[in-house]
């Protein structure tokens, strides 16, 4: 992920085109806008086209006086269809566009893409114009899925749910550290749009000031559940037993006061049996 906003912001002020690949709802559209505001044409127009709704796109309100000067963003463009991919295609090779009736006009845009389909499978199958595939992909930035980036989710999900709060006029509330847990174990194969639909959920279920697992979807607690470690055949010493107890509770809270106030002890106690189970 740094890789891909490191890319993002060196090309932010070129005018090269910039095609955005991966899964759905990884924050395709979100990086879009973000290059438009890092870029010099940040006091114009921010124009985003959902490429899936093509009774609605035309060239003649498409690529309208609107986007002179600022960014054209095509969301999902590998569903941009036949006739609209040559509009495309002439605005970044002439810097024209079509604009019906054989006429065009001139034009300033710089264009973004994305998809989260494979476009260079499409580009080579016949389903996607090549010589627009290759004009688009002058720098591919691909963001890669939640599951691939589980160390962010902690601060992710208290970002989101900061934002979730204030618009449901709530105050603060937080992650309970089994609830925690259960985020950081699932798959999230809808990425970030599944987990902010999961902690929007949660938000209005929890009556007090944390969400705990009971606030969380069957499925996203199964998942937990087909991970935790199956039972050992070995039976455990009791000091075997407190160590594991104790380093789960390290693991799972955010200080040592925390953990000592779950384990029902005194910090200045659990500093010591931490450091006498070698534990950190």
């Amino acid at each position: 992920m740094q890789h891909a906003l490191a890319i993002a912001r060196r090309v932010a002020n070129s005018d090269a085109p910039v095609l955005l690949i991966g899964e759905s709802g990884v924050g395709k559209s979100t990086l879009a806008a973000a290059i438009h505001d890092w870029s010099m044409r940040r006091n114009s127009p921010f124009i985003a086209i959902g490429c899936n709704a093509p009774d609605q796109l035309h060239p003649s309100n498409l690529f309208g006086d609107a986007a002179q000067g600022g960014t054209l963003f095509f969301d999902e463009i590998g569903a941009l269809t036949a006739e609209l991919q040559t509009s495309l295609l002439r605005l970044l090779s002439e810097r024209r566009l079509d604009v019906g009736a054989g006429q065009t006009v001139e034009a300033d845009a710089r264009v973004l893409a994305a998809s989260a389909r494979d476009l260079e499978a499409d580009a080579r199958a016949g389903r996607f114009r090549e010589d627009l595939f290759f004009l688009l992909s002058v720098v591919t930035i691909r963001l890669p899925p939640l599951r691939e980036r589980i160390e962010d989710l902690a601060r992710l999900a208290d970002h989101v749910l900061a934002l979730l709060a204030a618009r449901h006029r709530r105050g603060f509330i937080a992650i309970a550290p089994g609830a925690r847990m259960a985020l950081a174990r699932y798959r999230w194969p809808g990425n970030i749009h599944e987990l902010v639909g999961v902690l929007e959920r949660a938000l209005i279920l929890a009556k007090g000031d944390a969400i705990t697992t009971a606030h969380l979807p069957e499925h996203v607690l199964a998942a937990q559940e087909s991970s935790a470690e199956p039972p050992t055949a070995v039976t455990l010493s009791l000091d075997e037993v407190r160590r594991r107890h104790i380093q789960r509770a390290l693991t799972e809270c955010a200080t040592l006061q925390q953990a000592a106030a779950r384990l029902g002890i005194n910090p200045t106690t659990l500093w010591r049996r931490r450091k006498r189970y070698g534990l950190r």
